[in-house]
């Protein structure tokens, strides 16, 4: 497994923000297919689909990051 990229999400049912973790790899990946990227809130046991802004923050954070 690569380093990991720590990320957080508002979880839309209680609106708290939840940190998800995965590795950079996986995370890049994830960006440039256009996949789901799912956040998940424990307290709500409800997953979600990151917004296209947080999308965005993601990718800009990445490209700093190399």
């Amino acid at each position: 497994m690569g380093q990991q990229a720590p990320f957080s999400t508002e979880c839309p049912k209680c609106g708290q923000e939840r940190v998800m973790t995965t590795s950079r790899e996986e995370l890049a990946e994830l960006l440039e297919s256009g996949s789901d990227i799912e956040g998940y809130c424990v307290a709500c046991d409800a997953t979600w689909s990151i917004s296209t802004e947080e999308r965005a923050d993601l990718a800009r954070a990445l490209a700093r990051g190399r």
